[in-house]
């Protein structure tokens, strides 16, 4: 709180005021950042294309902003694994993926959830790797995901 007052110029009551502790500002904050995550997925997937174009652009969006943005990546990566964050975020991008494959049986909604988990644990390795930062490696790396994603999917599940 010291850092974040002293950058903005200001004095930590200001922030206690509203945020009440430090917990308080970081919910604060992944809260927006995880709108900007919603929103980027949104318009990633919008249903203008096939639902394999729809999950591999859903990936891409995740991806990037990853590769664009590595600290409120983790950031939003640390609210999401609390309690008090995981649920509501990721159902939301379960429904959005549901929505732009048009997956709606029981069986097809847990493979979007398993493939929501599947994109942020290797994205979440993959962004550990020094060398994922080049464009080329970020292009190869969505679409080997969204490969072995659209593979893993019956259609008559």
């Amino acid at each position: 709180m010291d850092g974040l007052a002293e950058a903005t110029g200001t004095s930590k009551t200001v922030f206690y005021r509203y945020f009440h502790d430090r917990r308080g500002l970081q919910q604060a904050m992944g809260t927006w950042a995880m709108e900007v995550i919603r929103r980027s997925l949104d318009e990633a997937g919008k249903p203008d294309g096939t639902p394999e174009e729809a999950l591999h652009a859903m990936i891409a969006a995740f991806v990037d902003l990853g590769v664009r943005s590595p600290t409120v990546y983790r950031f939003c990566d640390s609210v999401v694994t609390a309690e008090d964050g995981a649920g509501a975020f990721l159902d939301d991008v379960v429904d959005l993926l549901s929505v732009r494959m048009g997956l709606t049986g029981p069986t097809e909604r847990l493979w979007a959830r398993g493939a929501v988990g599947f994109v942020r644990s290797c994205t979440h390795d993959w962004l550990a790797d020094p060398r994922s930062a080049d464009r080329h490696s970020t292009e190869q790396f969505t679409t080997r995901l969204a490969t072995w994603l659209w593979a893993s999917r019956k259609d008559d599940a």
